[in-house]
């Protein structure tokens, strides 16, 4: 009968080391996928970046016409307000290398404008509609043109009603360029998305704290 119980209470032991062995094992898998998934928002950050900057840098003969709204909100919207704002912040800087009138003190407004953009896209719902995106795009962009009209008169003081008045013509060329391109946010956001496998990072949070849970309510 001892036999009989000290043989049981082995086998348990062996289940027991078992199971902790596929925990380990479990969480660890776990863990590199979303090192992974890391490592391709990363570099999709960077893409976004570049794609902003450039797009930029060869539309600049089409005064107020640009795609860096959009990669900022789409950044935002994917990975987080704060990526968002560090995508266009970033691409901004970057594309005023090669810009007409080069970098300056006015970059810092500019970064902001284009970094708030990218924050508010973190504001999107997972499945926004192109109306919450047009919403989204043309609040980001009155933002912008506030800014930079109104931090116009730091480097030539006057009337800042003169200073909203002479811009108007700029500032509605670049709120419809900026709707029109947002209207393309929900199928490229969902296109990347899936393709990227986003869609599993939930999952494998949930999974991840779920087995370490458990681990932790055996202990």
């Amino acid at each position: 009968m001892a036999r009989d119980r000290l043989m049981r209470h082995a086998k348990s032991i062996q289940l027991s080391q078992s199971d902790k062995a596929k925990e380990k094992l479990g969480l660890l898998v776990l863990q590199k996928q979303l090192q992974l998934l890391r490592m391709r928002e990363i570099l999709f950050i960077i893409s976004f970046v570049f794609a902003g900057a450039l797009g930029r840098v060869l539309m600049q003969p089409l005064p107020s016409v640009e795609p860096l709204t959009f990669f900022a909100i789409l950044a935002g919207w994917l990975f987080g307000s704060r990526k968002g704002f560090i995508t266009g912040a970033s691409a901004l800087y970057i594309s005023n290398f090669f810009m007409f009138g080069g970098q300056g003190p006015w970059t810092l407004f500019q970064a902001l404008g284009f970094g708030i953009a990218g924050f508010f896209g973190g504001f999107l719902r997972k499945k926004a509609t192109i109306l919450e995106c047009l919403m989204i795009t043309l609040i980001s962009t009155l933002i912008f043109e506030i800014i930079m009209n109104a931090s116009s008169l730091v480097f030539l003081p006057g009337s800042i009603f003169t200073a909203f008045l002479f811009a108007l013509p700029f500032t509605i060329v670049h709120i419809i360029s900026n709707v029109a391109f947002s209207a393309l946010l929900p199928k490229i956001k969902s296109y990347i998305y899936n393709k990227g496998s986003f869609n599993e990072r939930e999952i494998c949070r949930e999974m991840f704290n779920r087995i370490k849970n458990l681990g932790n309510k055996e202990k």
